[in-house]
């Protein structure tokens, strides 16, 4: 069976969104009367009616009886929202590793240039932590944490929300089969993984930029290429 992809309210959600930012709308701001939106959005009441109320559960909208639906958050640029479900095929995942790494390889090295000793203390804990992993999702949580740790480490606060945005999910190890693997293999993969993430904060630590952004690039190329092969393998299953 397929995969699903975003539901129509979902879908419509993100055309509400771009709606907004591209009327520079901010928090308080009041929205037109529904007819209006359903003729400039071309959608149907009801797909209108269940994006409002997901928007509002997620705390981007709000109502206020007798007044109509009104922005509760301001935008700067379109938030970046990834459905479980499109993390799910692997086209998806390496598109998502392509945006990753482009902002994850210069947080690397901006990271080296800017770190300070909490900074540094931080990612040394991610790191004993996905050594002392004893799962996949333990594994998992920890990747982020470390991929997060570099991006606090640049001093740009935009960089751990980038990541925020994608959410721990994005990681590929995480949408892989666990079965795909023999114990032995996963250890071997959950210990290659650690080395290049020994090798990106080696460089932070060092304040070498160049050898942190090589570091970050050769680790999300790699995560890029894996996760080809391993979906090629489990399609030939």
């Amino acid at each position: 069976m397929g995969n699903r992809g975003p539901s129509l309210s979902d879908r419509t959600a993100e055309q509400l969104r771009a709606w907004i930012i591209e009327r520079a709308m901010v928090d308080g701001d009041k929205l037109p009367p529904e007819h209006e939106l359903i003729e400039s959005l071309g959608i149907s009441r009801t797909v209108l009616r269940e994006a409002v109320a997901g928007m509002r559960a997620r705390g981007e909208l709000t109502s206020r009886r007798g007044s109509g639906v009104f922005v509760a958050q301001s935008y700067s640029v379109p938030p970046l929202r990834l459905h479980p479900a499109d993390l799910a095929s692997v086209p998806d995942v390496l598109q998502d590793l392509e945006i990753r790494s482009a902002v994850e390889i210069e947080a690397a090295s901006l990271a080296a240039r800017r770190r300070n000793e909490a900074h540094l203390q931080a990612i040394g804990a991610t790191l004993r932590a996905q050594e002392a992993a004893q799962s996949r999702e333990e594994a998992s949580a920890a990747d982020f944490a470390f991929h997060r740790a570099v991006a606090n480490a640049t001093g740009n606060p935009r960089f751990a929300q980038f990541l925020d945005g994608i959410g721990p999910s994005a990681i590929p190890r995480s949408r892989l089969s666990a079965t795909a693997q023999t114990p032995e293999q996963e250890a071997a993969y959950l210990a290659m993984l650690l080395g290049e993430h020994r090798a990106i904060a080696r460089a932070i630590e060092q304040g070498d930029a160049a050898f942190a952004r090589d570091a970050m690039r050769q680790h999300l190329s790699g995560s890029a290429r894996r996760y080809q092969q391993a979906g090629k393998e489990a399609e030939s299953l």
